[in-house]
């Protein structure tokens, strides 16, 4: 007859390599959120980008051309500038989350 008031056998959950499976996940859940965080901001100067030019088409039609050309600040080379700043930014979170992780040791009791 068991006793009651012993706790239950826990086999698998508490080996060491369960732990670092769980230290994996976790880290992979990270950077899983912080590649959609980026690719958020993507879809975002995506908007502004067709916003502006949208703009831009509505103006053409009662201002000089130059004044137009003057006004598009939101060139191919802006776009791929804030664009390669995102990734950057990206880039160095999932670096930081990666050696963050690093000295990390997971047990469980």
């Amino acid at each position: 007859m068991a006793d009651s008031k012993r706790p239950a056998h826990r086999p698998t959950l508490y080996k060491p390599e369960y732990c670092e499976k769980i230290k994996e996940y976790l880290r992979f859940q990270l950077n899983r959120n912080i590649i959609s965080l980026y690719k958020r901001y993507f879809e975002i100067i995506d908007d502004l980008r067709l916003d502006h030019k949208i703009m831009l088409e509505k103006i053409e039609k009662s201002l000089p051309k130059e004044l137009i050309e003057n006004v598009d600040y939101f060139n191919d080379d802006k776009y791929n500038y804030i664009r390669k700043k995102i990734l950057d930014a990206g880039n160095d979170a999932i670096r930081n989350v990666e050696s963050s992780f690093k000295p990390i040791t997971i047990s469980l009791k």
